[in-house]
């Protein structure tokens, strides 16, 4: 088998302009880094949903690395093919079947990037969308804190008045149809379980009661004072039918929360809510890059 080295010549010649691109744009990048930075070092609070935006980074950036891959190695196919020149037919057809099990392999590892990366796009927008509802709740004294680091994970939604400290977990699901086509959009509450359209699960509710306590532990300990956290699990865009009462947790529609935490009275004093605001700012500071 010989290879025709013009052909092969020619083929690396197309790909040289692509390569040289990559690498100037590379370059350019470094030389920003390295001779301008951001005019302020970190941000105050962080942003709702700042850690599924660092997911959906992480994501886009195997996405792309993987659709390179996929359309890259049908042209190496393709450039070996016409270097060698085969005489024959089992070349080609070796060639193909290689080029047909990447595709696979990387199409598969694809549409699971692609699958992964709309799940947490739904979270990311469900966040945002709590985090401009508890906005409102500034009118009433509230600091509002979003996506609070703590050891293996994050609390979505602090809130922090003189009516008491709040902690909201966001859980976004989409809705599904209907044999008439239209979407349901009710769940049911029964006191212990989320009774969903095709299932029902705990999981939503047993994780705000953890991540209130550990947060009221951590303040209590921070502050020196005994501090209670109240937790709220919402759900965007669900209509939330309370069958049973439960006083160790609410489950509301994000419209909802504003009038829940508005009914309790002012209980904290203002020393208090400052020694609160001060451990919560610590915890939300983020570097900027």
């Amino acid at each position: 088998m010989q290879i025709d080295l013009r052909l092969l010549a020619a083929a690396i010649a197309c790909c040289l302009p692509i390569g040289l691109a990559i690498a100037i744009i590379s370059r350019k990048r470094k030389e920003r880094k390295a001779f301008s930075c951001s005019p302020f070092k970190e941000l105050q609070r962080r942003p709702a949903g700042e850690a599924l935006r660092i997911k959906l980074e992480e994501f886009d950036e195997k996405i792309n690395d993987t659709t390179l891959w996929l359309l890259l190695f049908p042209v190496l196919m393709v450039c070996g093919l016409v270097a060698q020149h085969p005489k024959d037919w089992i070349t080609p057809l070796l060639f193909f079947f290689f080029s047909a099990g990447l595709a696979v392999f990387f199409g598969k590892r694809l549409f699971k990037f692609l699958e992964e990366r709309s799940n947490y796009r739904l979270g990311y927008e469900g966040e945002r969308f709590v985090g401009e509802e508890l906005s409102r709740l500034i009118v009433l004294g509230f600091e509002v804190y979003h996506d609070v680091p703590f050891d293996g994970f994050n609390i979505d939604h602090i809130l922090a008045g003189p009516r008491g400290v709040f902690i909201v977990e966001t859980k976004t699901r989409r809705k599904p149809m209907d044999v008439d086509g239209k979407k349901v959009f009710r769940v049911q509450f029964d006191g212990q379980c989320l009774q969903w359209p095709k299932s029902t699960d705990s999981h939503g509710i047993n994780q705000a009661k953890n991540n209130a306590k550990t947060l009221a532990a951590w303040l209590s300990a921070a502050t020196g004072d005994s501090i209670r956290v109240t937790p709220i699990l919402t759900l965007p865009g669900w209509l939330v039918e309370r069958k049973a009462p439960s006083d160790a947790i609410y489950v509301l529609n994000p419209k909802e929360i504003y009038q829940v935490c508005a009914s309790y009275p002012e209980k904290l004093t203002e020393p208090q809510i400052r020694r609160i605001c001060h451990q919560l700012d610590q915890k939300c500071r983020i570097a900027v890059t």
